[in-house]
């Protein structure tokens, strides 16, 4: 039986939602597992440490950029008794990773993806650039980097973030989706892959 995490939030830190859920769904279904996992944008932790606790992960790095989302991953690794095989770091994917490449097994992402509002009150938590999937692209070249060869990268996005310019980004990097599953919302749709790496050692 899967163990759910506990969680706490601060601030203004993402709460998981039906994206999480749904990213969720494909990596507990695919049956993998790693030495050395990813949580790229971590938000409450709830990717890195759902993976900890169900034993699919041994370590995990968490990674945001946001202040509110790592104080909260670090309350919550402690309160699910996991933060000794956890390692948090603050960090933008789009610029220069501080992590050694070819070092990981598996990243899971969960994105901002939507477009930016007209009203410029600008929320990275969800807003992933002004056609949305700006960010998307640098986590994208972020899992290229680290991931090791034959690597596996789970990722979600939205209908509303030009779907095509996101998959072309995967093939261009050497990524092979190998599952993924939608689901309809009122005014999108959301998209959860499982990607392979595929690219010589």
């Amino acid at each position: 039986m899967r163990t759910i995490p506990k969680l706490e939030y601060f601030g203004d830190t993402y709460r998981p939602s039906d994206d999480t859920w749904l990213l969720l769904g494909v990596f507990e279904n695919s049956g993998a597992s790693g030495d050395l996992c990813m949580d790229l944008g971590c938000g409450s932790g709830v990717l890195g440490i759902y993976s900890l606790l169900n034993k699919k992960c041994k370590r995990v790095i968490f990674v945001d950029v946001q202040e509110d989302a790592v104080k909260t991953t670090s309350f919550n690794i402690v309160l699910n008794g996991v933060e000794v095989f956890s390692i948090i770091l603050q960090s933008d994917a789009c610029y220069v990773s501080p992590f050694r490449e070819r070092s990981v097994d598996i990243v899971l992402a969960n994105p901002p993806y939507l477009p930016l509002q007209e009203d410029n009150s600008r929320d990275i938590t969800i807003e992933g650039g002004i056609e949305g999937y700006e960010k998307i692209l640098c986590f994208i070249n972020m899992a290229a980097s680290v991931l090791k060869p034959n690597g596996l990268f789970y990722l979600v996005y939205s209908s509303l973030s030009k779907p095509e310019i996101i998959q072309l980004h995967l093939e261009k990097l050497g990524f092979k989706i190998i599952s993924s599953r939608s689901r309809n919302f009122f005014f999108e749709s959301l998209t959860a892959i499982e990607g392979v790496l595929n690219r010589e050692n």
